[in-house]
């Protein structure tokens, strides 16, 4: 949809805004506070909670906190098990800190710290190795395709090093690389197809920018788990120590893959020793949670509007890192659990049913929400709107998603938002995002709710509470309460 489009859809229910429609209860609002949303954002990011990875017991933990807030709320259990709703995922859990030590080829043996030289890939294999290093490009085999980073190198019992990303060019059949082959688990597959025993992946500097630190990732691909097979990311540095030529030299090798389009792998005159365990299960419990305000409108209340946020974030690897996730996201399931009390204490029921779901799972694919799209509390026809709240606490504006597929919802937000404190933005996009993606692609109207430059500490041991803006917090939320009420009260839409 164009931009006048959305202007002029803007002007429309900036009109009926003022004349027709309900307006959110002061009580609801009185409930949403910088305050009470930063306290609950300190209880989800307690070292106690582990990081919330999903079905550990710090998020199971933090899942039946938020059960009992919707309990003291009045909320009605929207799960099969109370308020929780369950489901098997795969899982991998850290049970010591992992360690990496690099010897260079001038014999300098380096240990590298966890956190800021190297962390495991959330789905590493365990294992205890030590063995020469190859270098082999971007990690890819596709012979078929013109392109092989392993042609004429031997890397049987070696620990392969490879960049992160895909080429940003396309292959000699000029059709785009597959995304699953940017996977770590995807690369780990090829790597022991070739006889190498673990894999280091790292990222290099773009221009102008230094090359980002290694980050805390659960998000692991398709294909069978290598269960012996040890990923680790490390940082330029570590990687440029293994290379052996110094500052850039990985860089320059990226920049001459990209220039001729043809690999230029090598064995390397440089070891590593890598010590990894984790305890993994192709099928371990997790759960949504999920608490519901039944709606007062005889013809309304069997329609939904619902409200949701990831609970789970990346976890924590041994007592070496943790990962707190304070907005990403405890902020979105703080801002869920609020928006929940502000509708209980709004002093009237809306008259469509509002569902307040905490999703588990999204941090390794958007499980929880593509679960609770098959197995949806209302059905998914009767769905008026789904409002996702993610990373919403970090940053200096507002941003609202979906405008390009659900414009009159968008447009609504942003002419409540221009009728008070004037802090969203302009830009937008369609098919929702993150938990928004599955019920978007199902069919169900959704906004996503974000704050701009909201990334700075993403997957990082850094993304703590004290990084937050409070007042941009509280902010946000409120508009969502604002545009939340309008849809729940059924008023043109």
């Amino acid at each position: 949809m164009s931009t006048i489009r959305i202007a002029r859809l803007v002007i429309i229910v900036l009109v009926a805004a003022s004349a027709a429609f309900a307006q959110a209860p002061d009580a609801g609002l009185a409930v949403i506070t910088a305050d009470r949303l930063l306290a609950d954002v300190g209880h989800l990011t307690d070292p106690a909670l582990d990081g919330r990875l999903a079905g550990s017991p710090g998020y199971l933990a933090a899942a039946r906190w938020a059960a009992d807030r919707f309990a003291t709320l009045g909320l009605s259990p929207g799960g099969e098990d109370g308020y929780l709703q369950w489901f098997d995922i795969e899982y991998n859990a850290f049970v010591a800190s992992p360690t990496l030590a690099v010897t260079g080829a001038d014999g300098v043996t380096t240990a590298c710290a966890l956190g800021p030289d190297f962390t495991a890939r959330g789905f590493s294999g365990s294992g205890d190795l030590a063995s020469s290093v190859a270098f082999v490009g971007y990690g890819l085999s596709q012979p078929d395709r013109g392109y092989d980073d392993y042609a004429g190198l031997d890397v049987t019992g070696k620990i392969v090093l490879c960049f992160k990303p895909n080429p940003s060019w396309a292959p000699s059949d000029s059709t785009a690389w597959a995304a699953d082959s940017q996977t770590p688990r995807q690369k780990s597959l090829v790597a022991q197809a070739h006889g190498a025993i673990g894999l280091l992946w790292f990222e290099t500097a773009a221009t102008g920018k230094p090359a980002r630190a290694p980050i805390g990732s659960v998000l692991h691909g398709p294909g069978k788990m290598p269960v012996n097979f040890p990923q680790l990311e490390i940082s330029e540095g570590v990687a440029e120590k293994l290379l052996g030529a110094g500052a850039g030299e990985a860089a320059r090798l990226r920049e001459l893959i990209d220039k001729d389009k043809k690999p230029h792998s090598k064995a390397l005159e440089s070891t590593a020793k890598v010590s990894v365990y984790a305890d993994y299960s192709a099928k371990h419990p997790t759960c949504n949670v999920v608490g519901v305000l039944r709606g007062s409108d005889p013809k309304l209340a069997g329609e939904a509007l619902v409200i949701g946020g990831h609970l789970d974030h990346v976890g924590r690897q041994g007592e070496g890192l943790y990962f707190p996730g304070a907005n990403d996201n405890a902020s979105g399931a703080s801002a869920v659990l609020r928006l929940a009390e502000a509708f209980a204490r709004a002093g009237a029921r809306p008259a469509r049913t509002v569902v307040f779901v905490l999703f588990s799972s999204e941090e390794s694919g958007l499980e929880g929400a593509k679960w609770h799209v098959a197995h949806p509390f209302l059905p998914l026809k009767d769905t008026a709107a789904m409002f996702n709240l993610d990373c919403v606490a970090c940053g200096d504006s507002i941003q609202v998603g979906s405008g390009k597929t659900s414009p009159e919802l968008w447009a609504r937000a942003r002419a409540l938002d221009e009728a008070g404190d004037n802090f969203m933005v302009t830009r937008t996009w369609g098919d929702g995002g993150a938990d928004a993606a599955p019920f978007s692609q199902a069919g169900v109207k959704t906004l996503y709710w974000v704050t701009t430059n909201s990334y700075p500490h993403l997957h990082a041991p850094g993304d703590l509470p004290e990084t937050l803006n409070g007042p941009l917090y509280e902010k946000l939320v409120r508009l969502c309460f604002r545009t939340a009420w309008e849809v729940a009260m059924g008023d043109g839409s």
